[in-house]
């Protein structure tokens, strides 16, 4: 078993180029659209459920892939959502929301990178990286997260026959 994708030496500045992009557009976003909160996650585990049922032999529906995936945006945002909270960071948070549009676009880039290196490509799970900054980390989230996740692709390993593609 392999931890790192196989392209990784030759294609890292593309890979870097691509998510740093993603970080930029997330940004971007995120100074229009403000009102991302715990949506974010709930899209995130709905975006999941659809690739399991919608197109349950692609590669986004692995078990790496599922799990994975959300697992390495709660991974990148933990560490984030902690810095949010030291007291300086904290009050400039308070005083501009870019400081958190920022935290958000970079945990969600950040995480597309560790994705694409870990070959655990999930694209619902950078709104899980979303989720965890925009308003706050919490354990129940984490929790509904990864037991989203867990509870999808065991429903796909059970019901693997009886489910197609439908695209």
């Amino acid at each position: 078993m392999r931890i790192l994708d196989r392209n990784i030496r030759t294609k890292f500045p593309q890979y870097a180029f691509q998510c740093g992009l993603a970080m930029v557009a997330m940004f971007l976003i995120l100074l229009v659209q403000d009102t991302v909160l715990r949506a974010a996650i709930i899209v995130a585990i709905a975006s999941s459920a659809f690739i399991i049922f919608v197109v349950p032999e692609s590669v986004a529906a692995t078990s790496r892939k599922m799990i994975g995936g959300h697992l390495v945006a709660v991974l990148v945002a933990t560490p984030i959502a902690a810095v949010l909270n030291i007291s300086v960071i904290e009050a400039a948070a308070e005083d501009s929301r870019y400081v958190a549009d920022i935290a958000a676009a970079v945990s969600a880039g950040l995480s597309i990178l560790v994705m694409v290196m870990t070959d655990t490509e999930h694209p619902p799970a950078a709104g899980t990286a979303l989720g965890l900054i925009i308003p706050g980390w919490s354990w129940s989230a984490v929790i509904f997260i990864m037991s989203g996740a867990i509870i999808l692709t065991l429903i796909r390993i059970v019901l693997r026959r009886k489910l197609i593609n439908l695209l």
